[in-house]
């Protein structure tokens, strides 16, 4: 009797031992170089929180992918159910050798379960692949660029284009080129397939991914490859034969295949010695600059609006201030710009000022020097606006503006900031007694004086926060501003560019960065600089890359995403703007 109930004891404790292990298990190992690989990690019970290993190099293409399975059987009157969780990675070595994969971890029954640390053997793939090299031929990724020898800031075309000629189910983008040192401008693409002959052989071919790149740093830039997951149907030898596999559409299995791009390298030299009034304006351009009045009476409003046209990094140029007169108010430009094509065709940039003249008299607003660099003609140039001429006149029409006007002009014509010395001076001798009162009186009074004083500066103290924390506010609203636009238009990759246009932009005005040194590094260079969190910075990148590839992932829950980008966007421009001292 003691021995069966020891028996019993030992079993319950073997089973519990084996329903909390964490088994790891690999389809294949070794494995060759470039081919895909599937990890699971399974657990016999309910589990939570479940830890990713460090896969060290290997690189992931998907997971962790999480499913479950649970079964009920009832054997002699005994019931019994199982579950199974299972978390699935599909992985890629790159190259030979021996990967150790750290312990992953789950929570299970208020216990941290681990699981053991796993070593996979990665091996060359045999030269003699004549599948692959077949494969290769009727399947595979070609990148075209414009040109390969430019200089910091001219633009390039890179076009990446599928080609096939084998029955495709389904393309998924993986992974998108990081393209440091690069400005990047996505162009609209029809990923229809169309019917080309190359060398007497028929493919279909489709544009994947079209970009304006702009060079942001000269010497040697990578054009990272795309990689490109394939679905692609073939023929079940096992149901070729069954009619009704072939009129349901059966009789085809799926393979998954990884294709990649070539990396090409870009040579960018930097530009000759600017002129001191070059913003990083490259291409073929022109200015000019107009007025809706020539005539207006004091207080009354004028718009003065410059437009940029031609070809070339339009969409980087910062808003250009004009020499106004002193006597205008001048309220901030509206941008507006019609971009084609990135800029590689005609395009427009407009900076619209209002401008409020508050005195009488003859006025003129000078031209302006637009300097640029012409990389075809490989020199720079210089561009210039029109000079206006404006009249304002009294304004007869408001008696209130009349007066403030009137009043702002002798203040302005009475500066004096320091007044005549007196030549006469009658001095007094004055009483003891009375010096010795006012000593007391002062020293009777600076206790309170002092009290309310600090009283005052801690009041300005939580004001000058909470204006601070208002003004970035409204920095982050006006910056997203087009891009709320696009979500109530439910334009999707619209909104995507906007939210990385505003991005970009913000942190060139707000640091002062000049277009032709715009990337991730000039991030986190100048965040380390002005002791911005780490944290903030990984989270502005983040977004950027998120912006980046938006426009290829899957499209669920589009407006939840843009909900849930534009409030990130936001956040993180007020969180840079209460963060810098």
């Amino acid at each position: 009797m003691k021995q069966n109930i020891l028996i019993s004891i030992l079993s319950i404790f073997t089973f519990i031992s084996y329903a909390q292990e964490l088994k790891v298990t690999s389809n294949k190992n070794p494995a060759i170089v470039g081919e895909q690989i599937l990890i699971q990690y399974t657990l016999n019970e309910i589990g939570t929180n479940f830890t990713s290993p460090n896969f060290n190099n290997l690189q992931v293409l998907s997971g962790p992918n999480p499913s479950s399975q649970s079964s009920y059987t009832i054997i002699n009157g005994k019931s019994e159910s199982t579950v199974k969780n299972t978390f699935s990675f599909y992985l890629r070595a790159n190259k030979p050798g021996t990967y150790n994969i750290s312990p992953a971890s789950i929570s299970a029954n208020g216990k941290v379960i681990k699981s053991d640390s796993y070593q996979l053997k990665i091996v060359k793939s045999n030269t003699n692949k004549k599948h692959s090299n077949q494969l290769s031929k009727n399947l595979y990724l070609k990148v075209d660029v414009s040109k390969r020898n430019i200089v910091v800031g001219e633009q390039i075309l890179v076009v990446y284009k599928l080609f096939t000629r084998v029955d495709l189910q389904n393309t998924e983008v993986v992974a998108l080129p990081e393209l440091n040192g690069f400005w990047k401008k996505e162009l609209e693409t029809s990923s229809r397939f169309k019917r080309e002959i190359i060398d007497g052989v028929p493919f279909n071919v489709a544009t994947i991914k079209k970009s304006v790149l702009t060079a942001q740093k000269s010497g040697e830039l990578l054009i990272d490859a795309v990689e490109l997951k394939c679905s692609i149907r073939t023929q079940d030898n096992n149901r070729a034969r069954d009619p009704f596999a072939n009129f349901f559409g059966g009789g085809f299995d799926l393979k998954e295949e990884y294709i990649n791009s070539n990396t090409i390298k870009i040579k960018v030299s930097d530009l000759p010695q600017a002129p001191e009034n070059f913003t990083g304006a490259v291409g073929d351009m022109n200015i000019t600059s107009e007025v809706n009045k020539t005539k207006v009476q004091a207080n009354d409003a004028l718009s003065y609006t410059i437009k940029i046209i031609g070809k070339g990094n339009i969409e980087l140029i910062k808003a250009i201030k004009p020499n106004f007169p002193d006597d205008f108010e001048i309220y901030d430009p509206k941008i507006t710009e019609k971009i084609f094509e990135g800029g590689r065709k005609r395009s427009i940039k407009t900076f619209e000022y209002l401008i409020i003249p508050r005195f009488k008299g003859e006025y003129k607003i000078p031209s302006l020097n637009f300097t640029f660099y012409n990389n075809k003609k490989k020199k720079y140039e210089i561009k210039q606006s029109s000079t206006h001429n404006i009249i304002v006149e009294e304004n007869t029409n408001v008696e209130e503006s009349s007066n403030i006007s009137l009043n702002q002009q002798i203040v302005k014509s009475n500066r004096k900031d320091i007044n005549y010395i007196y030549t006469k001076v009658n001095l007094k001798r004055k009483n003891i007694e009375f010096i010795d009162f006012c000593l007391f009186t002062i020293l009777f009074f600076i206790p309170f004086l002092f009290f309310f004083i600090s009283r005052k500066f801690i009041n300005h103290q939580k004001k000058s926060k909470s204006s601070k924390n208002y003004k970035a506010n409204r920095i982050a609203l006006s910056r997203l501003k087009s891009a709320q636009k696009c979500i109530d238009n439910k334009n999707y990759d619209l909104f995507y560019e906007e939210i990385e246009k505003s991005l970009w932009g913000y942190f060139a005005d707000k640091f002062n960065v000049n277009i032709s040194k715009l990337s991730k590094e000039t991030i986190s260079q100048y965040f380390k600089q002005l002791n911005i969190d780490q944290t903030t910075e990984r989270e502005f990148i983040a977004l950027l890359d998120v912006c980046e590839f938006a426009r290829y992932s899957p499209e669920k829950d589009k407006n939840s995403q843009m909900d849930d980008i534009l409030n990130k966007s936001k956040n993180i421009i007020i969180k840079v703007e209460t963060e810098l001292k």
